[in-house]
């Protein structure tokens, strides 16, 4: 009886193809990062030199030049502005609203939210571009 054992080869895996596939999604993955934008809606900010960025459980509000309200960048009407953001805030759990106003909106829009704010008990944080 012949009890040896065989040499069996080695099993090989090519990594050549590996190396450029692995490239190749990274690249994808780049680029297409670089495309996407967070902030999509088009606000001009107005700028500070003491801009840092905000905490991270908050209510996303964006008003843009023509004072249409976007809430998480979802459009909300004037009139359901406050029932929005309070269902928003409950959502979310949050404590802070981060505002994005267009720079060219007026004061009072800014008064009427930070009425809206007291209301819900939120705080409020404006963001602004830093001065270049």
């Amino acid at each position: 009886m012949n009890f040896r054992k065989r040499l069996r080869e080695q099993p090989e895996v090519e990594t050549g193809a590996l190396a450029d596939i692995l490239f190749f999604l990274l690249m994808f993955f780049l680029m297409i990062s670089t495309l996407a934008s967070p902030d999509a809606i088009k606000v001009l900010l107005p700028e500070s030199s003491t801009a840092s960025s905000p905490p991270k459980d908050v209510v996303k509000l964006s008003i843009d030049e023509n004072k249409n309200f976007f809430i998480e960048g979802k459009p909300v009407t004037p009139e359901n502005l406050e029932a929005s953001l309070a269902a928003e805030k409950e959502l979310k759990k949050a404590e802070t609203l981060v505002v994005r106003i267009d720079k060219n909106r007026t004061v009072q829009d800014l008064t009427d939210l930070y009425d809206i704010g007291t209301r819900l008990k939120l705080g409020i944080v404006l963001t602004a571009d830093k001065k270049k």
